[in-house]
């Protein structure tokens, strides 16, 4: 008579070495059968990677060589030589246009023609600069008064003290903000919002007690109170 057969037991491990060489071997047949398909999107990943490599490379030299030529342009505004520092911003915003270097150039440019009295000229790149550039808060306060600036000389009073207070709203603890509060409140005077003006004279003696625009708005605000 014949014994029956033991059962053989299959340990887990046997279970997961199998199961791994059943995939591996899956795996095989796949490359196997897509080779061509597999190399492409190898080819496709590596180019990718090679191209943003190459992008990030181009980035920032052009973010070098930008800031450099706007290191120029500057040294050129403050030596008063406009026309040289004309020609550096001419190149930046031609060469390098988008990057943060060429927009402050814009902003440079927009301070020059304003001291040339080309109050227009000044008026337009000043707005360009406030309605796109998204970086440093004291530039763009600075970009909201020189564009009010622009508009006191058209006598657009009401206009401008409305710059004027979004230029000290956007950066309050810079240390011109009392000055454009201030501004702001004298403009909003001029174009006959006497309780606008005196509430923003209030605001400076309220909020900027170590600025010498304090006494200043004191004394604004005696002699709107003798109107």
């Amino acid at each position: 008579m014949l014994k029956p057969q033991k059962k053989v037991k299959i340990s887990k491990k046997e279970i997961k070495e199998d199961k791994f060489v059943e995939a591996a071997l899956n795996a095989k047949a796949y490359v196997e059968e897509n080779y061509q398909k597999v190399t492409i999107i190898t080819a496709v990943i590596f180019g990718i990677v090679i191209l943003f490599m190459g992008y990030r490379y181009v980035h920032n030299q052009n973010v070098e060589r930008s800031s450099a030529i706007l290191g120029e342009a500057q040294l050129e505004y403050h030596n008063l030589n406009y026309p040289k520092a004309k020609e550096f911003i001419s190149r930046l915003m031609d060469e390098y246009a988008g990057t943060d270097a060429a927009e402050q150039g814009q902003f440079l440019l927009a301070n020059l023609l304003f001291q040339e009295k080309d109050y227009e000229g000044a008026k337009t790149n000043f707005k360009e600069f406030i309605d796109t550039y998204d970086g440093s808060d004291i530039l763009v306060a600075s970009g909201y008064a020189g564009y009010a600036a622009c508009l006191e000389t058209e006598d657009q009073f009401a206009e401008a003290g409305k710059y004027y207070e979004m230029a000290q709203k956007k950066d309050p603890g810079f240390v011109e903000a009392a000055n454009y509060l201030y501004l702001a409140a004298l403009n909003y005077e001029r174009a006959g919002d006497n309780a606008k003006a005196q509430k923003l004279f209030e605001k400076i003696v309220e909020d900027y007690d170590s600025s010498n625009r304090k006494d200043d708005a004191k004394t604004q605000l005696v002699l709107l109170a003798n109107k």
